[in-house]
């Protein structure tokens, strides 16, 4: 008898191992992207005026000078990752186009 219930206690053991998840934290990194921002946004503005509607870019395109790249990831735990991204081209310090896209660009 004493073995029967060591062998069910075993396997409620080993099996509850499969019915709990490791805990998974959501991840968010970059410039949150929020579409009223992006609205706002139009060709002819200067540097200055993208930054203070969007802030500074966490991604700074060193070979570059004449883009600012705003990207934003999350990843919810067990879920795929959300990737978005804003790309602002420069044109004699004013906005000339205006790269969105959700994934890679």
């Amino acid at each position: 008898m004493k073995k029967i219930i060591t062998v069910i206690g075993l396997v409620f053991l080993l099996s509850s191992c499969g019915l709990l998840r490791v805990h998974k934290m959501d991840i968010e990194q970059g410039n949150i992207i929020e579409p009223e921002k992006v609205n706002r946004l139009h060709t002819g503005m200067s540097e200055a005026q993208v930054r203070g509607i969007m802030g500074t870019p966490i991604l700074v395109n060193i070979f570059d000078r004449q883009q600012l790249d705003y990207t934003y990831t999350y990843q919810a735990a067990y879920h795929d990752m959300l990737v978005k991204n804003v790309i602002l081209t420069f044109r004699n310090g004013r906005v000339s186009q205006i790269t969105t896209c959700n994934g890679n660009c």
